[in-house]
C-alpha cells in the first residue's frame, strides 16, 4: 500500500486566504440617537405648533443633526417669530455648543453637542400640514459624528519567502489593516424617526360611487364616502345617510348610521335598478349634504 503524506504547512495559508478574502458584509449602522415629536397625530391643513425633542440614546454626539421637515408642510424659517414655520432651538441638557446652525429650503443643520442621555428640542410652528392625509409623514433626522470611526480592513500583500528548497517564492498573504473612515450623515433607524400622522378633517361633502354599468334586476354594490374640504376621507364620520334614484322601482339600502369602524367609508350591497336606461343613485344625510352618483346604464341582459 502506498503512503501519502499530507503537509499541514502546505494547507493552512489556502484555507486561511479562503476564509478571510470573503469577509461577511454587515450593513450600515444607523445614525445616533432618537427623536419624539408631538403632537403626532393632526388633521389634513390644519396648523399646530410641533415640538421635536432628540436624544443622545445610545452614546455621545458631537458633530451635526440634519432634520427635513416633509414637503407639502409650512417651509421652515428662523428669522421671523411668530411668522409661519418659525423654528427655534432649546439645547436644554446639551451643551452650549449646540445650536441651529441653518435653515436651507426645507432642511435643517443644527451643530450637535450632547452626551450620552443629553437631549435638545426643536420647536416648528406655527405650521401647517399638508393637505394629504397619509399614515406617516417623516421628519427625516440623519445624524454626522466630528470624527470617523476605525475599522479593520483585509488586504492581500505578496511577500517573497524561501521555500524548503532554498528558492525564492512570492507567496500572497492577507493582513488586517486599520483604516478610519470618514464621516458621513446616516438616518435615524426607523422606529428612531419622528413621524407625524395626517387624518382627514373635518366632513366636508359626500361621494357616492356606483358601477358604471348594470343588468336590470341583478344585485350590485355602492361605496358611500365622508370626505374633508381636501378630498380626504375624514374617519370620524358618524353621520346617517339615506338613497333615492332616478329609477322609482329602485331597490335601495335602508337608512344607515356610519360608526367610528367605518372610518369613514361604507360599502353597502343589494341595490338592484329595474328601469332600463342611463339611471343614478341619491346619498343625502342628516346634515343636508348630498352627492348624486356616477350615471349607471342599465341593460336588460
Amino acid at each position: 500500500m502506498k503512503i501519502v503524506k499530507l503537509h499541514r504547512r502546505a494547507l493552512v495559508p489556502v484555507l486561511g486566504l479562503a476564509v478571510l478574502l470573503v469577509p461577511a458584509q454587515s450593513p450600515a449602522a444607523p445614525g445616533l440617537g432618537s427623536v419624539e415629536v408631538t403632537p403626532d397625530h393632526v388633521a389634513a391643513g390644519s396648523t399646530n405648533t410641533f415640538k421635536l425633542t432628540f436624544t443622545a440614546d445610545t452614546g455621545p454626539l458631537q458633530g451635526q443633526t440634519l432634520i427635513d421637515i416633509p414637503r407639502g408642510w409650512s417651509l421652515p424659517q428662523a428669522a421671523r417669530l411668530g411668522a409661519t414655520g418659525f423654528v427655534a432651538l432649546a439645547r436644554d441638557t446639551c451643551s452650549s455648543a449646540t445650536k441651529l446652525l441653518r435653515v436651507s429650503g426645507y432642511r435643517l443643520t443644527i451643530t450637535t453637542d450632547c452626551k450620552r442621555g443629553q437631549r435638545f428640542e426643536l420647536t416648528y410652528g406655527p405650521a401647517t400640514a399638508s393637505t394629504l392625509a397619509a399614515d406617516g409623514y417623516v421628519f427625516l433626522t440623519q445624524t454626522k459624528p466630528t470624527v470617523g470611526l476605525t475599522k479593520i480592513k483585509l488586504v492581500r500583500v505578496k511577500k517573497v519567502v524561501r521555500n524548503k528548497a532554498g528558492k525564492r517564492v512570492t507567496k500572497t498573504i492577507v493582513k488586517r489593516v486599520r483604516v478610519l473612515v470618514p464621516p458621513t450623515f446616516r438616518p435615524l433607524a426607523a422606529k428612531k424617526q419622528p413621524v407625524v400622522v395626517v387624518n382627514g378633517g373635518a366632513v366636508d361633502h359626500l361621494v357616492l360611487n356606483a358601477p358604471t354599468i348594470a343588468t336590470a334586476g341583478t344585485p350590485f354594490s355602492i361605496t358611500v364616502r365622508a370626505e374633508d374640504v381636501y378630498g380626504n376621507t375624514t374617519s370620524a364620520y358618524t353621520g346617517t345617510v339615506g338613497f333615492s334614484s332616478s329609477d322609482p322601482d329602485a331597490f335601495l339600502p335602508t337608512p344607515y348610521q356610519f360608526t367610528t369602524n367605518d372610518l369613514g367609508a361604507k360599502t353597502l350591497g343589494g341595490v338592484i335598478l329595474r328601469a332600463v336606461g342611463t339611471q343614478t343613485i341619491t346619498v343625502s344625510d342628516n346634515s343636508g349634504r348630498v352627492d348624486v352618483s356616477n350615471p349607471i346604464a342599465v341593460y336588460s341582459f
